[in-house]
């Protein structure tokens, strides 16, 4: 079992010490190579300014309503059935605490 523990954690610190293998540059030294910056992009690039939706004529509405004999949730047989109601919640378990 000593073995074990011991070889995961060998394994685990081998990983870390990779990790940090690489050197950063000296900040305080003038010609060191700066970092490169990641690009900028926008958060507006695929913004879209809002457009009012096409008003459809009037006339053309109440004739297709007329046509329906109704309006949306009042045309008959466009309302779906009921759904069945909830089954009954059980007994309250946990002693009867609610």
């Amino acid at each position: 079992m000593y073995k074990r523990t011991a070889i995961a954690l060998a394994v685990a610190f081998a990983g870390t010490a990779a990790a940090q293998g690489t050197a950063r540059p000296d900040p305080a030294d003038p010609k060191a190579a700066a970092p490169s910056r990641a690009a900028y992009e926008s958060a507006f690039k695929d913004y879209r300014p809002h457009t009012d939706p096409e008003v459809g004529r009037w006339r053309e509405s109440n004739e297709e309503m007329g046509r329906l004999k109704g309006h949306i949730g009042h045309v008959p047989g466009s309302v779906p059935p009921a759904a069945s109601p909830a089954p009954k919640p059980g007994p309250a378990g946990q002693g009867g605490r609610q």
